[in-house]
Order: C-alpha cells, then sequence, then structure tokens
C-alpha cells in the first residue's frame, strides 16, 4: 500500500511538473507577445517593490563581493550551520503519521477472564453511561463479545463526537477540548469502573496498517509456551514503567477457567462404558447436537439436543449425566470419571507457524513513536533469551518500512539530479555546486519542525523530498547565467559578480511564490489539516533557509572549484 501511495504521488508529481514544462515553453511566450508591458516609470506598490528589489540587489552584490574574498570561511560557517541543525534532529518527534482530530476514536473494553457475556453487557452499559455525559459526545455505537461473538469478556466502543467548532468551550479555560483531551478522560474514567480495563484507541493513528492499528505492535516468539508467558508478562511490566506507553496490553489472556473430565479407564471397562460414549454424551448435553430436522412454511430447521441452561454452569451438573454402556444400562459419569478445574487460555496464537504473544500499546502523550519503539526494543533484548525473538509488527512494520524506503528515495534522488544536471551541463563539477543547496534545505526543514513543535512523519518526509525538486532551481539559475557570462569572456569572478546580482531577482520571485504557495495549508484548520501542516512547514523552512545559503555558498564553491575545470575548455579565472 505505501509503495502504490508513493508510486502515484510520483506519477502525479511528473505529470504536473510536465504540463507546466510545456505551458512555460508555448503560452508564457505567448501571453508575454501580447500583454507584457516594461514599464519606465513604477508607482503605488509596483514602485515600492521595485526600490527593495534594487536595494536588495546593491546590498547582495556588496556581501557576494565579502563571500568571495573570504570563501573558505563561508565553507566553514555553512558547514558548521549544517551541523548544528542536524542537532535539533532528536528534538523533532518521529511517527509513521500526526494525530488528527476526526472526532471519532475506539474503545476496547475487557472484564475478567471467565466473565460471562452478561456480565460483560452489564458494565459495557455503565460505560456507555459515562461517554454520553461529555457535552461534545454525539453518538455511539457498542458491541459486546466482538463481531463473531466468541469474546464474552470483550467489547468495542465506537464513540463519535461533535465537530472541532461545534463542541462547547470549556468554562473555565474558554477553549475548546481536543479529541486527545477528550479520550485522555474517557481514558481515566472509564477504568474506574470495576472489573473493567479500557484501551483507547485513535483510529487516525493507525497509517496504512492491516493489524490493530497501534503505533506500537509487536509479538513475542518462541518454542516454550510458559515461558513465552513469563516473558511478555516481563516486557509488559517493564513498558508500564516507562512514560514512552500507555495502554499497554496484550492478546495473551489467562486464567479462563477450564473443566477437564479425565475418563477412569479401569472402572468405564468393569461397568461396560466405552471412552466414546463419554465423548459423546458429553459434547450432546454440553455443547448440543443436531439430531433432526424438520419443515415448516417452506424453511427446514435444526432439532438439537442440549441440557437447559441451569443445569449445566456448573461442574457438578456434569457428574450428574449419565450415559449407556454396553448392556444397554444407564450409569453416571461420576462413577466412570473425575474432572479437574484448572485456569486456562482465552486463545492460543501462532505467528508463521511459531507460538507468538502479541503486545501493543499507544505512545505517551508528546511522545516519538521512534522513541518507543527503540524502547520496546531495547526491554525486549534486556529480557528475552537465546532462542526468543522480538517482531515488529502493524503500525510500527510499516512505520520502519516506509521511512526506510522514503531515505533510500531521497538518495535516489539526488544520484539522479547529478547524472541528469552532469549530462544537462557537460560537466562533472557543476552538478555538485549545484547540488550543494540540497543541505541547508534538510537544516531549514528541520530547524522549522523543531521549533514549530510538529513531528517528522511520512508527510514531513514528502516535503523534504519535494525540496529536493524545489531549492535546485535558485542554484541551477546562479551556475548557467555565470557560464554564460564566461562564455561571453569574463573571468569567474567577474562572472560571478555579474550574473548573481542579475539572477538575485528571478530566484526571489520563485522564492516568495513557494512560500506563498504552502503558506495556506501551513494555517489549515479544517480536517486532515494535522497531515497538511507538517509538509507545509518543512517547505517553508527548507525553501527560506537554503535561498539564503546558497546565494552565498554557491558562488564561493564555483569559484573554489572553477580551478579543477579544465583550462582549455573554459577561459582563464579571473580570480
Amino acid at each position: 500500500i505505501i509503495g502504490k501511495f508513493f508510486f502515484q504521488f510520483g506519477i502525479t508529481i511528473s505529470a504536473a511538473v510536465a504540463l507546466s514544462l510545456l505551458e512555460a515553453l508555448t503560452l508564457a511566450p505567448m501571453r508575454c507577445s501580447q500583454f507584457l508591458d516594461v514599464a519606465t516609470t513604477h508607482r503605488g506598490i509596483t514602485g515600492w517593490v521595485e526600490k527593495a528589489m534594487e536595494y536588495s540587489k546593491n546590498v547582495y552584490a556588496k556581501l557576494l563581493v565579502f563571500c568571495l574574498d573570504h570563501k573558505w570561511l563561508v565553507f566553514l560557517i555553512s558547514i558548521v550551520f549544517f551541523v548544528l541543525s542536524l542537532a535539533s534532529l532528536p528534538r523533532i518527534r518521529k511517527e509513521f503519521v500526526p494525530a488528527q482530530d476526526q472526532s471519532m476514536f475506539l474503545c476496547r473494553i475487557k472484564t475478567p477472564i471467565g466473565s460471562s457475556l452478561e456480565f460483560t453487557s452489564e458494565r459495557m452499559k455503565e460505560v456507555e453511561k459515562i461517554a454520553m455525559q461529555r457535552p461534545e459526545f454525539k453518538r455511539y455505537y457498542a458491541a459486546v463479545g466482538g463481531f463473531g461473538g466468541g469474546e464474552v469478556n470483550s467489547g468495542m466502543l465506537f464513540v463519535t463526537l461533535k465537530a472541532p467548532r461545534d463542541r462547547p468551550r470549556d468554562p473555565e479555560t474558554g477553549k475548546r477540548w481536543t479529541q486527545e483531551e477528550i479520550m485522555a478522560y474517557y481514558r481515566r474514567e472509564f477504568n474506574q469502573v470495576p472489573d473493567v480495563k479500557a484501551v483507547i484507541q485513535d483510529l487516525s493513528m493507525r497509517g496504512f496498517a492491516a493489524q490493530r492499528g497501534f503505533p506500537i505492535e509487536f509479538t513475542i516468539r518462541g518454542p516454550n509456551w510458559d515461558r513465552l508467558v513469563e516473558l511478555a508478562d516481563q516486557i509488559e511490566a517493564e513498558m508500564r514503567k516507562s512514560d514512552l506507553f500507555q495502554d499497554v496490553d496484550t492478546d495473551y489472556q489467562s486464567g479462563m477457567p477450564e473443566l477437564r473430565v479425565y475418563p477412569d479407564r479401569d472402572l468405564a471397562f468393569a461397568r461396560g462404558v466405552s471412552i466414546n460414549s463419554i465423548a459423546s454424551a458429553i459434547n450432546a448435553m454440553i455443547g448440543g447436537e443436531r439430531v433432526a430436522k424438520y419443515t415448516e412454511s417452506g424453511r427446514r430447521y435444526d432439532v438439537r439436543v442440549q441440557v437447559v441452561k441451569e443445569q449445566r454452569a456448573r461442574a457438578e451438573d456434569i457428574q450428574k449425566l449419565v450415559v449407556w454402556n454396553n448392556r444397554g444400562e444407564m450409569v453416571r459419569l461420576s462413577d466412570v470419571t473425575r474432572i479437574e478445574e484448572k485456569p486456562s487460555l482465552l486463545a492460543i496464537t501462532r505467528k508463521g507457524r511459531e507460538r507468538a504473544i502479541g503486545i501493543f500499546a499507544n505512545i505517551g502523550r508528546g511522545k516519538s513513536q521512534a522513541d518507543s519503539l527503540k524502547k520496546a526494543e531495547e526491554i525486549a533484548k534486556a529480557i528475552l533469551p537465546e532462542g526468543y525473538r522480538l517482531v515488529f509488527s502493524g503500525t510500527s512494520q510499516t512505520f520502519r518500512e516506509s521511512f526506510e524506503s522514503l531515505i533510500f528515495a531521497l538518495w535516489l534522488g539526488i544520484v539522479v539530479a547529478f547524472m541528469v544536471l552532469a549530462s544537462q551541463f557537460n560537466h562533472l563539477i557543476h552538478p555538485v555546486t549545484v547540488l550543494l543547496a540540497l543541505p541547508f534545505s534538510l537544516s531549514g526543514a528541520f530547524l522549522s519542525l523543531a521549533l514549530s513543535g510538529f513531528s517528522l512523519n511520512v508527510f514531513s518526509m514528502i516535503g523534504l523530498i519535494l525540496l529536493m525538486g524545489i531549492v535546485k532551481k535558485n542554484s541551477i539559475l546562479l551556475v548557467e547565467f555565470t557560464n554564460q557570462m564566461r562564455e561571453r569572456g569574463l573571468g569567474v569572478r567577474e562572472a560571478l559578480l555579474t550574473a548573481c546580482p542579475i539572477r538575485l531577482r528571478p530566484i526571489i520571485m520563485t522564492t516568495v511564490s513557494t512560500i506563498a504557495a504552502a503558506i495556506p495549508p501551513a494555517l489549515a484548520m479544517g480536517p486532515g489539516a494535522e497531515t497538511r501542516i507538517p509538509m507545509a512547514i518543512s517547505v517553508i523552512g527548507g525553501v527560506t533557509v537554503s535561498t539564503l545559503l546558497t546565494l552565498f555558498v554557491v558562488p564561493a564553491a564555483y569559484l573554489a572549484f572553477s580551478r579543477f575545470e579544465k583550462h582549455e575548455t573554459r577561459p582563464p579565472a579571473g580570480e
């Protein structure tokens, strides 16, 4: 699903760029020939902008002279800035997808093992009353026993809230409660109901996973079941001690009362009772057995034999059952069997043909998913002995795989860009000069995310990939026009001092237009804004910082790298 998503995204971007190129080469020149009018005098806003651009050009020309004279100082400052910007990376939360206020969430309710369906239903009714007390509450859907009806001690509650703008303001603070705050309230109140364990799940954090959808999800696998249970309990206990996790839970449920009937073969033989007769009697009387069918009103119905509910609820009731022996006599089960009651598992799970216990949790409030996964892995490595292992699944697995794929896509994009630029410039040095803008775009993106408090997720990574294509344009403008000046006979230094100030205006225009286009999604307030804001923030920060540094670092690098050129293909450097 992730691959398909990014493939479609790449196709869309490629088509958009191709169409914009076609428009720039055909329709734009046509419109200029008909409507462009270069005025000699400027008034109003146009005059103010023109004066500002002319002033910026003069200031930039003076600063450029200083940078070319101290190019190694420029390199040192830029490297230090890039390294310091990477120091902000640990402060940025890393997660698969950001939490969204979708005005809905899921609550999983559990009662003690062995609880009846009626007991679980009564506890669910208490939970429903608490849910309806909040003024933000809109409606709910509850299911007891699971969708299949077999999980008698569990239930699910889907709660739908009012839209954020329709929620009443808190009388004390005057603010509207967010979904995260409401979920925290319900988490606390639901768990105060006797015999109830409630786990709240934010459905927006499921991402593209097909499992339970918790941001922290993994299985513990090993050969011995009893040892596996012991290790899983230790891992859960350690996770609950850390503030990186909340709602720690597992799919392993022990303590389910189980009745085991052991036939006494000597007594059964003495009374002429077969083991098959004992099993058939228990199966028919307790579980029920179809013995016939009948037809009524054109429909066929099963006829089942089963002991009434009141006479099969206790272990003593089984001993009261009777079976036929081989002589046609009725014998009590208590005379040929013994019954033991032991705690057992509600369900046994396997993954990849291995015994497995699933553990899942939510991320602690305001914490990073990457830090939580790392902590869970450290806990497991410290506890699990040889022969037992941790395997991430669901959203946790998708998070790791997607980030690895995106990082690979970034490097692949750089390699492809270098190859294309090398073919266009017919040179190996100029593409390196152009690509110097890329590290500063990452610096700007990381700093903007750290200062704004947003996370590094799939959508902000898309913004980084977009930056790879956007910020190279400024470097290309400087390098290409400088090459044109050198072809006219200017030296390297004179070409830079001539070309760079002239190209300042288009660089500022492209930068401002890009930032202006990213501001609306950065200020988005509607549904799904949490996914658009990080991408827009990373684009704004990356474009701003890379533009400022590109204007000085790229000319200095061009001058420094010019000594590696073949002098027969270029005029002598005018340093």
